[in-house]
This record gives structure tokens, C-alpha cells and sequence, in this order.
């Protein structure tokens, strides 16, 4: 009787596999074909800027770990060029991460990745010589800061030998195993292809290591075909991936609705407004924000700060860019981060009020923190000019007008408005030559630090010039907290703190759409703006 319900077991586990089988095919011969708008400026992983550049490199470069899909749209963090690694913690917090590399990892021309590649890559991530925005990836590193003044050597990254790849972190990071070790500008690279001139857009030069390998570019079209040899190939879909650069999204658009692409990234707001009512964009590390520079005369009172935030209606800024894919800023930090504890950041609550029925009232407490401030209505009138700077992109040009018509009606506030070149505003925020700047701010890791560490004293991209010894302790014990609860309580309480100081305004959270073709499936993301094609497979009729 026992063997006869083993014998049941496996056909009715066939007759399963069978059926998962019929509704969808691996399809090692499909040929995936992707239209983003938006031609890569590099290929280089330190250097990739945009989500369009992230995602092409994250299918030819493979990091320490990679992402798989978690089977509901995200991703989980698995054995990459890395086979396996252990963490060891002092009683002080520090951790040193030891990676041992796997032997079949190599490089499109034949030659095994070693933890050497991966020593040179991080510390030239670092180096302010190559002058990459991505730096800051590594800011849990010991020796960062050293190395960012220029000594690079101070970068506690090694490799005692070819196998073996060290990490020193100078305090616990929970995220460092998802977020850095899988990021886009944290892959290994080689000295001797990034000597090449424009290395990275060149199919001569161009040295990879990924599970897709570059085999033609095209005009404005890039195909990838699987690695061969590549030790995970049996997990891999489809043979081949093309990637479609356009000018702009209305013409991505166009080659997906017409059937030229399979995969499009950046909805216009025409595909968007035929979504279904139930349809939701994507979460985006990303919100808009304005800063205040406290070294301004006009905004060095927190009192004339709070009073700038507290008028802003956020649920009008929300259906003034589209709803849909604008969501009213509930903090700094967006949903879709994740907390420590698991879930979201944003579980634990709004750090700025909302509430329509509160509009009025938060308006009355603005006034009167002006007139606390001195700021009277003849003042005012004799201010000089107070001038908000913005990339003017047509989005935040109307996102300027309305903070502008808000500050004048609610608070009496004239402010000139000037738009500007994103060169010329990065320049105007590194020298703190201004008052205002509309800007949007991202983070690079799924975790709450990744908006709120540089707001730190020291820290070189905190252009709203905040300072604050309470914020900087709480970020710091926050980094050595051996509790999951009680780190995601001081980085809540750094987040308020940041805001009640009002030197940095959150104004609404972005969002990312995207439309796949029916004929596919097993398309996940990470969260923070990469979508991954390795595991798609063509659903059968």
C-alpha cells in the first residue's frame, strides 16, 4: 500500500511538471527584445548614470552576488562571481565580509575573474580621479572618507589571494549583501581594458564577464547572446537580448505598441491613461525635493524654513503632475524601501502631514512662525530678491510655478524663479551659491541610509549645508545597532529630525512604468530602477 502512494506521488508530480510545462516554454530560442529612451553614455560600471545604462550593464557584468526573482515581481540576492562568503562582527559592530570566489567565473575573452579585479574596481569607484557619481556606494566601507580625500589606498578592500576577496565595513550594514554587492557600479572591471580609450562602447575593447556577452552594435541597436560556458546557463532564457536606444520614450512607445519591441521602459502619459483603473507604476527611489540653504540670511531660521514646508500641499503637487505616477511626499525616504525589520520604511508613518482637513491650520502655524522669524509683511516687501533655482524639463517648470504662487498667496513670500542647465545647477549647489533649488534626490541602495546619510555634516553632497550633531549621532548609532527595531527607530527619528529643521522639502515621490509584452513572463526588478530579462520565458497559447 506504501509503494502504491509513492507510485501516485510521481505521477501526480508529473502530471504537474507536464502542466507547468504546457503553460509556458523556457524558450532557449527566444530572442527578447527591449526599447528604452535613452542611448547610453557609458557602459562603464562606475560611471552609469541612468537606469537605461544600469540595466544593460547588469545583463553583461556579473557582481560578487547577483539578483534572482523572488517569484512576485522583486528580487533576492543569490551566489554571483562569489560562491560563498562569511561575515564576522566585532563587539564594537565592524564587520569584515570574506568572499570566496567560484573558478568558472570569467571573462569574455577567456581569463578567470580574480578578487583582484574586484580590489581595482572598488577603489577606483572610489577615487575621486575617476569622478563618479556612484562613489558614495561604498560609504560603509572603512576607509571611504580617506580615500574620497584622496588617499585610495585607505580603502580596506583586499585580496589575500586570486580566491578570496575582503571587505572591511566600519559598522554594521544589514543592506551590503543585497544592494551593494549586486549593484551596477560595484561589478568587477579590468585595469587593462579600462586603459583602452571609451572602452566600454567599443565591441574591440568592451571586456565583460556577465551572462550575456555583446556581439553587435548596431546604429541604435545593441544585441547580447548568452555567454558561452557561462556556469548558470541552464537558469538563463532567452538566447538573446536587444536593446532598442530611441531618442525619447514616445518613440519606445511607438516600437512596442506597433510589436518591433517586446519590453519598454518609461510609459508616456498617453500608454499610461490606458492602464486599467487597478494599475499601479512601479516604486522609484527617487523624490523631489527643494533645499534651503541655511547659509542664506533669508532661510538661516528654521522657524521661516518650517513655516516654507508647512504651506506646501502635496496632494495638490500630486494631481498637478498626474496622480498616477506621482505620489504626495510622505517623507524623504519612498515607498519601496525597505526597512531593517522587513516590510517598508514607510510603514512606520508619514514624517510630513498630509492631511487635507490639517491644510489650513499647518498654514496659520507657517504665518505665525514668519512672524515670529521678523518676518512681517512690510519686511517682506522690502526683501531682496529670494531666487529658486531648477532644471528646467517642463515637469519641475510647473512644479516651480506652483511652489511660487503658494509661497507668494500663503506666506507673502516673492520669489524670482530661474531655470537652468543641470550643469549649472550641480555647479550652484557645490559652490552653495544659493537660496532655493528645486532638485530630485535618489538613493542607491534599498535602505533608508541611502537618502539620509548625506545629510551628514561631513558629508560632500550635503549642499542644504545642514548641521546638526543630534542627526549625525543618530545615523551613527544607527550603523552599529545589533537590533533590527532599534535601527530602523533612529533612522525614523534622523528622517523627522532632518525635516522639523525644514533644510530639505519633500514634494512628491516618483514612480517607473513599464510594459511587457503578453507573450512573456518572469520579468522582475530590484526596486531601484533595473529590470531584468535572464529569466524570461515565452507563455504558450
Amino acid at each position: 500500500m506504501r509503494n502504491l502512494k509513492r507510485y501516485a506521488a510521481l505521477l501526480l508530480a508529473l502530471a504537474l511538471s507536464l502542466g507547468l510545462l504546457a503553460g509556458c516554454s523556457l524558450g532557449k530560442d527566444v530572442s527578447f527584445r527591449v526599447a528604452m529612451g535613452s542611448v547610453p553614455a557609458t557602459l562603464d560600471p562606475a560611471l552609469v548614470s541612468t537606469d537605461e545604462e544600469k540595466i544593460v550593464v547588469s545583463h553583461l557584468f556579473e557582481n560578487l552576488m547577483k539578483l534572482q526573482s523572488d517569484g512576485s515581481g522583486g528580487s533576492t540576492a543569490v551566489s554571483g562571481v562569489a560562491r560563498s562568503y562569511q561575515c564576522d562582527t566585532t563587539a564594537e559592530g565592524q564587520e569584515t565580509y570574506t568572499f570566496k570566489l567560484r573558478s568558472g567565473a570569467v571573462w569574455s575573452d577567456g581569463t578567470r575573474v580574480k578578487a583582484g579585479d574586484f580590489v581595482y574596481a572598488w577603489k577606483r569607484l572610489v577615487d575621486p580621479a575617476t569622478g563618479s557619481e556612484n562613489a558614495g556606494l561604498l560609504d560603509m566601507v572603512a576607509g571611504y572618507s580617506a580615500a574620497r580625500a584622496g588617499n585610495v589606498e585607505a580603502l580596506q578592500v583586499s585580496a589575500p589571494d586570486d580566491d578570496t576577496f575582503v571587505v572591511v565595513l566600519s559598522g554594521r550594514c544589514p543592506y551590503f549583501v543585497d544592494s551593494v554587492c549586486t549593484a551596477a557600479a560595484t561589478m568587477p572591471v579590468r585595469s587593462s581594458a579600462v586603459e583602452q580609450e571609451n572602452w566600454s562602447l567599443s565591441l574591440r575593447t568592451i571586456l565583460t564577464n556577465g551572462a550575456y556577452t555583446a556581439v553587435s552594435w548596431e546604429n541604435d541597436t545593441l544585441l547580447l547572446q548568452q555567454t558561452e560556458g557561462y556556469y548558470d546557463a541552464r537558469r538563463l532564457g532567452p538566447e538573446s537580448i536587444s536593446f532598442r536606444f530611441t531618442a525619447d520614450e514616445q518613440t519606445a512607445n511607438a516600437l512596442f505598441e506597433q510589436g518591433e519591441a517586446d519590453f519598454v521602459l518609461g510609459l508616456t502619459d498617453e500608454a499610461v491613461s490606458k492602464k486599467i483603473d487597478s494599475w499601479t507604476p512601479d516604486y522609484y527611489p527617487e523624490t523631489s525635493v527643494v533645499l534651503l540653504n541655511e547659509m542664506s540670511t533669508f532661510v538661516d531660521s528654521d522657524k521661516v524654513r518650517r513655516a516654507m514646508s508647512l504651506v506646501i500641499d502635496r496632494n495638490a503637487i500630486a494631481e498637478l503632475l498626474g496622480a498616477r505616477t506621482h505620489l504626495a511626499a510622505e517623507g524623504l525616504v519612498t515607498w519601496g524601501i525597505r526597512s531593517t525589520s522587513g516590510g517598508q520604511f514607510r510603514d512606520y508613518g508619514a514624517a510630513v502631514d498630509n492631511d487635507s482637513e490639517n491644510y489650513e491650520k499647518n498654514c496659520q502655524t507657517a504665518q505665525e512662525l514668519m512672524q515670529e522669524a521678523g518676518y512681517t509683511a512690510d519686511v517682506l516687501e522690502r526683501l531682496e530678491q529670494v531666487v529658486m533655482l531648477y532644471e528646467s524639463d517642463g515637469t519641475t517648470d510647473s512644479l516651480a510655478v506652483f511652489l511660487q504662487k503658494t509661497w507668494r498667496e500663503k506666506l507673502g513670500i516673492q520669489v524670482t524663479l530661474r531655470g537652468v542647465s543641470a550643469s549649472e545647477i550641480t555647479k550652484a549647489l557645490e559652490q552653495g551659491e544659493y537660496t532655493l533649488a528645486a532638485l530630485r534626490v535618489t538613493s542607491d541602495r534599498n535602505d533608508a541610509t541611502g537618502f539620509l546619510n548625506r545629510w551628514r555634516t561631513d558629508n560632500e553632497g550635503n549642499y542644504a549645508n545642514f548641521n546638526s550633531s543630534a542627526y549625525d549621532m543618530l545615523l551613527g548609532v544607527a550603523s552599529v545597532s545589533a537590533s533590527k527595531e532599534a535601527r530602523d527607530a533612529y533612522l525614523e527619528d534622523a528622517e523627522r529630525l532632518l525635516l522639523e529643521k525644514g533644510n530639505v522639502i519633500p514634494l512628491y515621490h516618483s514612480t517607473r512604468s513599464w510594459s511587457l509584452s503578453e507573450k512573456y513572463t518572469g520579468l522582475f526588478g530590484d526596486g531601484l530602477g533595473r529590470y531584468f530579462f535572464a529569466g524570461i520565458h515565452a507563455v504558450s497559447k
